[in-house]
């Protein structure tokens, strides 16, 4: 929000200088960018626009009527706001040629008349500046909010504008393309919604094309700093309502064509897929952290249920949410993942079904590449430990890896070679052997941790670990600690190893 010239007349320092409007009362509200002080007569050129400019008059001292008329004239043209001259030290009165000019240019001219330190004055109004500044960042970030606010609660075109006119304290209207009204709030019972020319204004887009406009009318002010804002984030606003109004009951189904489509990647660009988020009211950039959840094993549960629950567990307008086959999936814009998965099993148990499980894929940096992280949610679930109810894909990525050359030769090879013996004595006897081994090289080969991890005696540990040894050989030796811990990853996936190598 701005600061008018009025506005600095009225200041304490200013004031106490005696302050008289020689020139421009009618311009007493033109706004002040910036307040600066200089005696060159050159000062024209150091400035950018909207100052006031303090000076004592010494730089155009002894330049006559031309030169105090060609100095005005260059501020004017540099677009000064107001020139306040300091009377006493160079003029005892305003000069009639430097009056005349500032007539002529439109340039408010104020002349002080008691000495006040130009400092005093700057800080006044430097000050006042940017308490402004910071006031209108505020009231720009409450209109984003509340617009934002009101359209995650369901509002539509009439709402958005109502929630418009109110922050705008001024009338607003939305216009089809062809002047059509569709919404309108703030008039005065039986008024016009053509009084006078909008202040401010913005097209609404909708599906990349012109659909209409949104307005403020007066008395709203075209100086009032927060109105552009207003209008940008209202007309982003209505053009997402209008779309969700235009989708009416279909939207269960938009949702559901959208996530069947990123999943089986059925798009032909990402624009696209970020065009119809938006019609379901999800900020969903193509360049952004997305992970896929997969909520599975919901048995006869409600399925529309289910996905209304795990969207309430999810940050409004992060998480695209639908049911696909006899899963819920959501694609969800975070780098979270684990956390959000939690969140998800936490309110799908609160609905009663015990059985769910729920599968975070992995994080991917495109909208686009969503469909490798189902692909991984789905692989990671088929080699997830019975019973593990959250289970994350990017923590299993070592066994993704096997499980993709677990059917090669020399993967099976691998097994037999360095377990086979061990997985036949387990088979025949009933032992624990692969099992002891798979805790002894998880505990970095520790007695004590791996005796106390599968509660047994030391001696009982020592007998198994020294029965290991002589059937295949020393598991100490670096040399075979690879083969070894990649024998049993792989003999610990389903269908990875003979019978009895997942004890």
């Amino acid at each position: 929000m701005v600061v008018t010239l009025g506005e600095v007349l009225r200041l304490d320092a200013v004031q106490r200088a005696a302050p008289e409007l020689v020139v421009g009362a009618e311009l007493l509200d033109r706004p002040v960018r910036w307040v600066h002080t200089s005696e060159l007569a050159e000062a024209a050129y150091l400035l950018k626009g909207g100052e006031l400019l303090l000076t004592t008059g010494l730089g155009i001292t002894g330049r006559g009527a031309v030169g105090e008329a060609a100095y005005v004239a260059a501020l004017a043209q540099r677009g000064v706001a107001a020139l306040a001259l300091e009377l006493g030290w160079t003029f005892p009165e305003a000069p009639a040629a430097l009056i005349a000019a500032c007539r002529e240019h439109r340039l408010p001219l104020l002349v002080l008349r008691e000495v006040v330190p130009f400092v005093e004055m700057t800080e006044q109004i430097q000050t006042a500046l940017l308490d402004r500044a910071a006031e209108g960042a505020r009231r720009e970030r409450d209109v984003r909010q509340a617009l934002t606010d009101a359209l995650l609660d369901g509002a539509g075109p009439q709402d958005l504008t109502a929630v418009m006119a109110e922050l705008a304290r001024a009338p607003v209207v939305v216009t089809t393309a062809d002047g059509a009204l569709v919404a309108a709030a703030g008039l005065p019972p039986g008024a016009s919604r053509r009084r006078g020319r909008p202040v401010a204004r913005r097209d609404v887009v909708l599906l990349e094309r012109h659909w209409g406009q949104v307005a403020v009318l007066p008395p709203g002010r075209a100086d009032d700093p927060a109105l552009p804002a207003l209008v940008s984030y209202g007309a982003e606003a209505l053009g997402l309502a209008l779309l969700r109004s235009a989708a009416g009951g279909d939207l269960d189904d938009r949702r559901r064509q959208l996530l069947a489509d990123l999943t089986e990647r059925r798009w032909r660009a990402a624009g696209e897929l970020v065009t119809r988020a938006r019609v379901l009211g999800l900020s969903f950039p193509p360049d952004a952290r997305y992970a896929a959840l997969v909520v599975t094993d919901l048995g006869r549960a409600d399925l529309d249920a289910v996905a209304r629950a795990a969207a309430g567990a999810l940050a409004p307008g992060s998480a695209l949410v639908a049911d696909l086959g006899a899963d819920v999936v959501a694609v969800v814009r975070t780098s979270a993942v684990l956390a959000a998965a939690r969140a998800v099993l936490v309110a799908v148990d609160a609905l009663g079904v015990p059985s769910a499980r729920v599968v975070a894929g992995a994080v991917v940096a495109r909208l686009e590449d969503v469909d490798r992280s189902v692909a991984r949610a789905r692989s990671a679930l088929r080699l997830a430990a019975a019973g593990e109810r959250v289970v994350a894909a990017g923590q299993m990525t070592a066994r993704l890896l096997l499980d993709g050359v677990r059917q090669e030769p020399l993967a099976e090879q691998l097994v037999g070679e360095e377990l086979g013996r061990l997985i036949a004595h387990d088979a025949a006897h009933g032992s624990e052997l692969v099992r002891t081994l798979r805790v002894y090289l998880a505990h970095s080969s520790s007695k004590v941790r791996t005796a106390e991890a599968l509660r047994l005696r030391r001696q009982t540990l020592y007998l198994r670990l020294q029965r290991i040894e002589e059937l295949i050989g020393d598991v100490h030796a670096p040399q075979r600690h690879a083969g070894l811990v990649v024998a049993l990853a792989l003999a610990d996936l389903p269908g990875g190893g003979t019978r009895g190598a997942r004890g």
